[in-house]
């Protein structure tokens, strides 16, 4: 195990971002995600470079695998179109 490599919950959101390019949602952009496996209130994404976690849906609730969504500090803030 390589101990530079920063601690986190292998099972956020953070855990896909904070390794590589910094951190894809907490900074002020909000970043296209795809819908892989659909849940309330929290659903597992795809980014565009294949990078997976979990991102909150309430606010744009129901979703469907193949959803894309728009996502800011971990919350999908809207959905752009969907059908998987």
């Amino acid at each position: 195990m390589n101990a530079d490599l920063p601690l986190v919950d292998p099972d956020g959101y953070d855990a896909v971002c904070s390794l590589i390019d910094g951190c894809l949602v907490c900074g002020d952009v909000a970043v296209k995600v795809r819908v892989v496996e659909a849940g309330d209130p929290d659903a597992l994404c795809e980014d565009g470079h294949g990078r997976r976690g979990t991102v909150g849906v309430e606010l744009v609730a129901p979703v469907e695998v193949g959803d894309e969504l728009l996502v800011h500090g971990g919350v999908a803030i809207t959905k752009l179109g969907g059908g998987g």
